[in-house]
């Protein structure tokens, strides 16, 4: 599969996230093990992470911060974005990712979601934002345009996806966000970087959750965390099995 060696799997964590990173990484190996991957945390975990490669930040530097300096030390020109509470499911689809790899290489678009999320910004903040539809513009076969120019749109979202690695980069050094909040911060910055993107969905990919929609290109939960505790009522039975799996008792973290 030499059209993905050019893509690292990068998860961010912290400490207080140990407990959900190690069922996280069992899930990359079973079902995305061809993907190089790192992990950057701000302390190496005390369980042994094997063949992810651990990258410590510094917590008292800005969000911002953390990634443009962890990110030294992946070689690769694309990255896969992830949050420790992403869990993989499934087999991910490695030819599908090569072709969004391959659209990004041919276009001048920065990154590909790996499923479909909410856009409207008056969905999820209805007291500061309308709610603005914005029709499915096709970009390709599974791929339509992300509406990033739009102030309206989420455009920015901490979720997983393909991206350029140099175009998170110059998004990230530009917004210079002191925290990890998805906020006007990161959608003026989108928009002043001309950051273009893409999202990957089809019609057989139901919705999940409030916000997102099933994807099969990288299957994943998401999240398995929410505000702090096990998300059980979005997840359920998939999740609880997860939990077992791992031997995790969900009344330590708590559940909601």
């Amino acid at each position: 599969m030499t059209e993905i060696n050019n893509i690292a799997v990068t998860t961010y964590t912290n400490l207080k996230c140990h407990d959900v990173l190690r069922p996280h990484i069992g899930q990359i190996d079973k079902f995305a093990n061809k993907f190089k991957s790192h992990i950057f945390t701000n302390k190496v975990p005390e369980y042994d992470t094997g063949r992810h490669r651990i990258s410590l930040y510094d917590d008292k530097k800005p969000y911002y911060q953390q990634w443009l300096d962890c990110l030294n030390n992946v070689k690769e020109d694309y990255i896969i974005y992830l949050q420790e509470d992403f869990w993989l499911f499934n087999d991910v689809d490695y030819d599908e990712i090569a072709r969004c790899k391959k659209f990004l290489d041919e276009s001048d678009y920065s990154f590909v979601r790996l499923a479909k999320y909410e856009l409207r910004l008056g969905v999820h903040r209805p007291q500061h934002y309308n709610i603005k539809d914005f029709p499915d513009v096709k970009l390709g076969d599974m791929l339509f345009d992300a509406y990033c120019h739009d102030r309206d749109c989420y455009s920015f979202m901490m979720q997983a996806t393909l991206w350029k690695k140099e175009d998170f980069i110059k998004l990230y050094s530009h917004a210079k966000s002191d925290t990890w909040i998805e906020s006007p911060i990161w959608w003026d910055a989108t928009m002043d970087c001309q950051i273009k993107g893409a999202f990957y969905h089809g019609a057989d990919m139901p919705q999940l959750g409030p916000y997102h929609w099933k994807s099969k290109i990288w299957p994943h939960i998401a999240t398995a965390v929410g505000y702090g505790k096990w998300t059980l009522s979005v997840h359920g039975e998939r999740l609880r099995k997860m939990l077992e799996e791992y031997d995790i008792n969900p009344s330590i973290r708590g559940v909601r």
